[in-house]
């Protein structure tokens, strides 16, 4: 059996950590390091860690400095030490960006106790930084033996720092798949966006193409919030949407569930920006899961993880995506494209298929 660390803010939300059990259920003893309070930007408001343990699965909250904050916090010296010099892991998984100071912290101590460090990161966008922020960044990526960025894009980035080092573009979070998806019934093209109210997210080009729909059977639901979100409400007003849309807010996974079995369709019509590009997409797994037919912008990650099993559109493009949806009106061309992401997901992105590529990564970087 493997003994491997990971540390991540990610994991705080217990509602993302099917990949971490995954693992656990392939054989591997799994410490997972998580501040102990973590201020959640999307909800506003802190969130206190859970502690876990189930099998070879243990969540360990470890008190942190400016929680919330990605790019200063970190582990309290003695007490994270402490937690490695416990466990002993043989291998240690940083999932954060290589800038921050979780990451630097992390990859010191292994370092210093002679453990094998890999990196999972997300960044696809080369930003301008300060200097020190860029040699930083460098410093962590050459002290480790394994790259595991989450998309063609974050690989690309790496390889220009540190081109010979081992790396598997593989997602850092994977899908829970039911067993047998539910959909309630309704009335006319049941929508969803799921997403922060920021302009790259790009509900205002929905909300456009919506205009020039109106005059279809259609009903949209807005799970999310930010700075946003009075003028996009403005917006659907201006273009006599306003009866046919339902702000929920920003809602945990926990309650986003009960969202997917209401949708036909999620659109994500996110668009890039100089210093930001689709990197996650994790929404548009869960939905493709729960067999949801997906429209989302080609671009960034999304590109990768649609596919041929969704519809991509032009970025910032309103009439390709209004095009796109009075399509999916047709239920058979809707159902293709639902089971074609359902079995996409299963086969690649579900939580065991992401433990599986991941154990295989770890094997190659540990000899076997």
């Amino acid at each position: 059996m493997r003994r491997v660390l990971i540390v991540s803010h990610s994991y705080i939300d217990p509602g993302l950590r099917g990949k971490l059990r995954a693992l656990a259920a392939r054989g591997v003893e799994l410490t997972v390091a998580v501040p102990q309070r973590w201020k959640e930007p999307a909800f506003g408001r802190a969130q206190e860690s859970a502690w876990e343990r189930q099998g070879g699965l243990e969540v360990f909250p470890v008190p942190a400095t400016h929680p919330g904050d990605a790019l200063r916090s970190r582990f309290g010296a003695r007490e994270f030490q402490a937690l490695l010099r416990d466990k002993r892991p043989d291998l240690v998984q940083i999932e954060e960006e290589p800038e921050t100071a979780l990451a630097r912290q992390t990859a010191a101590l292994a370092r210093k106790l002679r453990v094998p460090v890999v990196l999972a990161t997300r960044a696809n966008v080369d930003r301008p930084v300060p200097w020190v922020v860029g040699w930083r960044r460098g410093r962590v990526l050459r002290q480790l033996q394994g790259l595991l960025p989450g998309s063609v894009g974050a690989a690309a980035l790496l390889r220009r720092v540190v081109p010979a080092l081992p790396a598997t573009v593989i997602p850092q979070l994977g899908a829970s798949v039911p067993a047998q998806p539910t959909h309630d019934p309704h009335e006319g093209l049941a929508l969803g966006f799921v997403g922060r109210l920021v302009p790259p997210k790009g509900l205002d080009t929905l909300l456009e193409a919506l205009g020039q729909i109106r005059h279809e059977r259609w009903s949209l639901v807005v799970a999310g919030d930010g700075p946003e979100r009075e003028r996009l409400e403005r917006q659907a007003t201006g273009l006599r949407l306003a009866a046919r849309i339902r702000w929920t807010g920003a809602l945990p996974l926990s309650e986003l569930e009960r969202i997917w079995p209401q949708l036909d369709v999620l659109v994500m019509p996110s668009r890039p920006t100089p210093d930001w590009n689709e990197p996650v997409g994790h929404a548009v797994l869960e939905a493709m899961a729960h067999e949801i037919a997906v429209v989302a912008s080609d671009t960034g990650v999304l590109s990768e993880l649609v596919a041929d099993a969704g519809v991509l559109v032009p970025p910032g493009d309103a009439t390709a995506l209004a095009e796109a949806l009075h399509d999916l009106g047709n239920l058979p061309r809707r159902t293709a494209l639902a089971q074609a992401g359902r079995a996409r997901v299963m086969q690649q992105y579900s939580d065991d298929a992401i433990a599986a590529r991941t154990l295989e990564f770890w094997a190659g970087v540990l000899g076997g």
